[in-house]
């Protein structure tokens, strides 16, 4: 570049020399003289574009080194990127397909098993689950399961001739949740048969509010009821009831018992007639049947039912004594007319 400038000087300095010559002679020269300059003014343009292509060419030179440049590190850019693409791809295709494998393989096995492989599959899962069962025990369990916890040891307590400790667990049971039915009932039970009515009418009577769907707190309070010599309120609270005779036959033949022992023959007859039609096999309730037909004077229908209670040879040894007897005495008498 200063070789450049350097020649720029000198050529100013030759111009400056030669305006300075002519302006002195163009006085003496005329129009005919004119065209003698015209070599000086190709001089000059020859000068001025040797310069300008050699700049040219040098600032050519420089823009393809950085062309060049610019290329090698996208090639550089390049060959880093490809690399890392396809190794992702690798990994990508293993996790897509390990699960899947292992995802068949299970289908095939739960589909071939049957009720052995369930046990197993439990197993497996509580092994698998441990996690799981720590936040199951951290829980907090409610008064209705607690409930039942203690009602299964107070059962297995009486199976075991525990009496007392079986008593403690369903007295708590009943503590955490009221309406638990099982634990109730199993204790009413165990205070009749102690002898202890009062506190088997005391659970049964709350037991009736709390449950009246369920005829068996109903029943046993009725009998409760009756060995207390309380048969009225033993038929309210049949009465009150709600079994259906087919399901509950014993229900009704208690409540057809308990009208027969106030004398209401009319409604126990009521309750047997339609007993018998349910299960025709039960001489207890013909033998019922009879009792309350000869009670209300209708001896000829006694006879017949004392006879049907005869042939179903259900009965125990005190009572096929008494219906023979009963028999024999309606066939003397002649079944008169009233």
């Amino acid at each position: 570049m200063s070789l450049i400038n350097q020649m720029l000087k000198d050529l100013e300095k030759r111009r400056s020399r030669d305006l300075e010559t002519s302006a002195s002679l163009s006085h003496n020269i005329t129009w005919e003289s004119r065209p003698d300059q015209k070599p000086f003014n190709w001089l000059t343009f020859t000068v001025i574009f040797t310069l300008v292509a050699l700049m040219a060419v040098i600032f050519y030179l420089l823009w393809d080194r950085t062309e060049q440049n610019n290329q090698a590190v996208v090639v550089n850019k390049v060959k880093i990127v490809k690399p890392i693409k396809k190794i992702q791809t690798k990994k990508v295709v293993i996790k897509k397909t390990k699960p899947i494998k292992q995802v068949k393989e299970k289908v095939v096995i739960n589909e071939n098993l049957d009720d052995e492989i369930d046990n197993a599959v439990d197993i497996e899962e509580q092994d698998n689950s441990a996690p799981v069962k720590v936040k199951k025990t951290r829980r907090p369990l409610n008064n209705k399961q607690l409930a039942e916890i203690a009602y299964k040891k107070g059962y297995q307590f009486l199976q075991q001739g525990r009496l007392h400790q079986g008593k403690e667990y369903l007295r708590e049971a009943l503590s955490l949740y009221i309406p638990h039915i099982k634990a109730r009932e199993m204790l009413a039970g165990i205070y009749i048969k102690s002898g202890r009515l009062i506190n088997a009418a005391e659970l049964l009577s709350e037991g009736v509010k709390i449950s009246p769907e369920y005829p068996q707190f109903a029943k046993l309070y009725a009998r409760v009821l009756l060995e207390q010599n309380n048969p009225q309120l033993a038929i309210r609270i049949l009465e009150q009831g709600r079994a259906d005779m087919t399901a509950e036959p014993d229900y009704y033949a208690l409540l057809a018992a308990t009208y027969q022992r106030v004398k209401n023959h009319r409604k126990a007859i009521d309750i047997y007639l339609k007993l018998v039609k349910v299960r025709p096999a039960v001489g207890i309730w013909w033998l019922g049947l009879a009792i309350s037909l000869e009670k209300s004077g209708k001896n000829k229908e006694a006879l017949q039912a004392y006879q049907r209670a005869q042939k179903t040879g259900s009965l125990k040894a005190g009572l096929i004594k008494f219906t023979n007897n009963r028999v024999s005495a309606l066939k003397e008498i002649g079944f008169p007319e009233k």
